[in-house]
């Protein structure tokens, strides 16, 4: 039991030592009192990154993810009504490289980092 417990805990540093999330950063720190809402990015399975958001009803918001040139790869506006919104990106596709998430109301604008890139044998997910 204690050996199983052992490799369990040991899994899990291991798993963790792949995957680094940071605080969500505004644009401007100032700012973080005014906004309405909260996102989580963290990597999935297989090649995949999860993107969590929760909002106050009443505002529009905007979801893109972009390339490190700056392309929009994918775009997305949530209404003002909804309470939360999921989505997973399938990146295993996607070129190594830095790719941003970012969120706005028009007002605010949150901006999630993550790294792609390509260890053997398998494909390392970094979110800031």
């Amino acid at each position: 039991m204690k050996t199983t417990l052992n490799s369990i805990v040991a899994s899990a540093l291991f798993a963790l030592s792949f995957l680094s999330v940071n605080a969500a950063t505004l644009e401007d720190p100032k700012e973080t009192a005014k906004a309405t809402y909260a996102v989580n990015v963290f990597k999935g399975k297989e090649g995949k990154v999860n993107f969590l958001l929760e909002k106050s009803q009443g505002k529009k918001l905007s979801v893109t993810l972009r390339n490190s040139k700056g392309d929009i790869l994918f775009n997305e506006n949530i209404t003002k009504n909804a309470k939360g919104y999921a989505r997973r990106f399938d990146v295993a596709s996607l070129s190594d490289g830095t790719y941003t998430i970012e969120v706005t109301d028009g007002e605010t604008k949150l901006v999630k980092d993550f790294v792609l890139s390509t260890d053997q044998p398998a494909r390392l997910v970094t979110i800031n």
